[in-house]
């Protein structure tokens, strides 16, 4: 499940929003101003996302090198 709180609400429960997190597997999104600024989520969910941004990024770059090989020392 996916919550939103504000700032203020997410200091003041903290540890609850923790709990929430780690044992339901939800994801909270807290807002500042009615913008979201950060999101908390499970580790395990965390650890998936940097995975994919890392098999992304990995990506990107063997397109760069393929598109623009290096011009090698003479």
């Amino acid at each position: 499940m996916t919550r939103t709180v504000s700032i203020s609400v997410a200091k003041s429960h903290l540890s609850e929003l923790i709990g929430r997190t780690m044992y339901a597997g939800d994801h909270i999104i807290i807002e500042r101003h009615g913008k979201s600024v950060a999101v908390l989520v499970p580790v395990d969910d965390y650890a998936e996302i940097e995975k994919a941004r890392r098999e992304k990024e990995g990506r990107v770059q063997d397109r760069r090198q393929q598109t623009f090989p290096a011009i090698s020392p003479r």
